[in-house]
């Protein structure tokens, strides 16, 4: 069963090239969660580290990002960040202590025993509060910044696709790879 990765154009023109003849199929979709510290604030461009300006600093991109104020990761954990601490570099920090969470979108096709797909990731979005928190390092009810992930809204996961088309959410999607068409 060969497996052909597509960009989002190649997809949609294949999906209406079936449309055209005719065929029968289904365009399944599979959204999950990942926190595997592929994303972090110091690849980010400028545009959306702004963001995050409140909380760290960093020279440029790709550049050693440091926190600016304390604050609390309430997404993993509620992890505490003291400020000066280094948070994510791009090449030198080999575990980063600061990651971006974010969906992993696949669109698929299955056609005769081949599988067109297209994926691609989309963040979670920032928000920063200020909440009343205790713990040991704070003390009773302090003011502390707080960084919260939001989902993405729901029109950043989809793709234009031809209105003749129904799209399924598949929650758990077994792929079979079939190697023998490598050789």
């Amino acid at each position: 069963m060969p497996l052909y990765e597509c960009n989002e154009n190649q997809f949609v023109e294949n999906i209406r090239r079936l449309l055209e003849a005719g065929e029968k199929f289904l365009v399944n979709r599979r959204v999950t969660v990942h926190d595997d510290a592929k994303y972090g604030p110091a690849t980010l461009p400028d545009e959306e580290f702004k963001r995050y300006e409140m909380l760290c600093t960093r020279k440029s991109v790709n550049s050693t990002v440091y926190s600016k104020i304390p604050f609390i990761d309430s997404f993993h954990g509620s992890r505490m960040y003291d400020a000066g601490e280094n948070l994510h570099s791009a090449t030198a920090l080999k575990f980063p202590r600061m990651s971006i969470p974010y969906f992993k979108v696949e669109y698929s096709v299955n056609v005769w025993g081949g599988t067109y797909f297209f994926t691609f990731d989309v963040l979670f979005d920032p928000e920063v509060v200020m909440e009343r928190r205790s713990g040991r390092k704070l003390g009773r009810g302090a003011l502390v910044h707080v960084l919260k992930y939001n989902p993405p809204q729901e029109r950043v996961l989809t793709i234009n696709l031809p209105k003749d088309v129904m799209v399924f959410d598949v929650k758990h999607m077994v792929r079979v790879v079939d190697h023998s068409s490598n050789f």
